[in-house]
């Protein structure tokens, strides 16, 4: 089976965007499948820079690379400045010629497109329409629903909302990256049979040489890896306006630093100047300046490290000699539950440590506490935090550490194993199934 992936963030981009399909292209030739994949040109000057991580090496595939057209069409010019592009739209036209031109040169049995960029899903489908092959959309993120997507009016949500419909109904199957991310597309209407859940996970092969946890070794270790997004965001929900509006509302400062660094300053004040022989925090990944200067604030420089952004195998080993993980995420208003699990949380597992966890009700709480993987507070709970961080030291300390989850009882998200879900999916694109049965990957009793 060969098959076409549009994939936008691919190697040797670096970044959270890239790992997704960097590792199912290196796994999909076990299945017999022939990727080829489809994405853009490297730049340099892009926040993800290319980087030598060798943990994103994907054999020896055929990959074709295209950028934007040095002239955008005035339909793009005038959707730009009315503000209905959806992203990347310019580069998604020239991927779709190209993607053509492939698609006569050799033959394809499917095209996969992965989004974001949501402009992407055009590629897919323009081949469906014009060679009339099955395609499969991809989402990584809900699009729409997603609510750090901020529109200037009612009118472009509406927009980006039906664009959103239109990939969903137009494919030939959709992905969603966790059960209520499904549950929301099936709710848009996309039948249940044509929508699967494939999470993103871990790749055994990068936590191949591991570290013992630490028993009573101080300080006590927390490890950050990923984003940190600006410290400044306002608190508490967001909400309509004439001018922003959101498809859903969140608390998005949960996804920052801010409510941690709250809870460490917290913490120094009850255990005084012991504290930073204590605890430690290593901040690895991009972190906004914001959180220096909010570090600075609260006098927390010796507790704090913030390494910036390095590798992916450089974080897995961080994420190995750490004695827990910090993984925290947007609040959600009370009776919804979160659309995403942040993909760093898999690895958190699979590092085999203890998970600090501040994460609203979702597919990701509930996997944490099936597991038993470790403490699950609010995004927003800063007391609720400091009285985590104090029980993992003293735990630590005591020679009894809270424990993490064993690797082997993640095998359902493992790299090998996620593919094989896909294998799946593009068995049934290709023969043109009407519908496919895939178990979600979560625990049967998760709520």
């Amino acid at each position: 089976m060969r098959v076409l992936i549009v994939a936008y963030y691919y190697p040797p981009k670096g970044g959270a965007g890239t790992q997704r399909f960097a590792k199912f292209v290196k796994y999909l030739p076990r299945h017999g499948v022939e990727p080829v994949v489809l994405t853009t040109e490297t730049d340099t000057r892009s926040e993800h820079a290319p980087d030598d991580d060798a943990s994103l090496d994907c054999g020896d595939v055929r990959v074709e690379r295209v950028g934007p057209p040095a002239h955008p069409s005035l339909h793009r010019r005038w959707s730009r400045r009315l503000r209905l592009h959806i992203d990347e739209d310019e580069w998604a036209d020239a991927a779709a010629a190209r993607a053509l031109d492939l698609a006569r040169e050799q033959p394809f049995d499917v095209v996969v497109t992965t989004l974001s960029p949501y402009a992407c899903y055009r590629v897919g489908e323009i081949l469906k329409r014009r060679r009339r092959l099955p395609w499969v959309v991809d989402l990584r993120d809900p699009w729409a629903l997603d609510a750090w997507r901020v529109y200037p009016s009612v009118v472009h949500a509406g927009v980006d909302l039906r664009n959103m419909r239109r990939a969903m109904r137009g494919a030939d199957f959709v992905i969603a990256n966790v059960p209520e991310a499904r549950r929301a597309f099936v709710a848009e209407g996309v039948e249940a049979g044509r929508c699967v859940v494939i999470p993103n996970g871990f790749d055994e092969d990068d936590f191949a040489v591991g570290e013992d946890p630490r028993t009573s070794k101080l300080p006590f270790r927390l490890v950050h890896v990923g984003t940190f997004h600006p410290a400044t965001l306002a608190p508490g929900f967001t909400r309509n306006t004439l001018r922003r509006v959101r498809n859903r509302q969140i608390a998005p400062l949960g996804r920052t630093g801010f409510y941690l660094l709250a809870a460490l300053a917290r913490y120094r004040e009850h255990h005084g100047l012991v504290a930073g022989e204590q605890l430690q925090v290593d901040l690895y990944g991009r972190v906004d300046d914001s959180h220096r200067r909010r570090i600075a604030e609260l006098g927390l420089e010796h507790m704090v490290n913030v390494h910036g952004y390095v590798p992916h195998a450089h974080s897995v080993a961080a994420l190995q000699g750490a004695d827990a993980v910090f993984v925290p995420l947007h609040d959600v208003p009370r009776g919804e539950r979160a659309l995403v699990v942040p993909g760093k949380l898999y690895e958190a597992l699979a590092s085999e440590r203890p998970v600090l966890a501040a994460l609203p009700p979702g597919d990701g709480a509930d996997l944490i506490r099936r597991l038993d993987a470790g403490i699950v507070v609010s995004p927003t709970d800063v007391d609720g935090l400091a009285a985590a961080l104090t029980r993992l030291v003293a735990r630590h300390m005591d020679g009894d550490p809270i424990a993490g989850c064993a690797r082997a009882r993640l095998v359902e998200f493992s790299r090998q194993h996620l593919t094989a879900r896909l294998h799946r999916v593009l068995e049934a694109a290709a023969s043109r199934a009407p519908a496919i049965e895939l178990a979600s990957p979560w625990p049967q009793d998760c709520a």
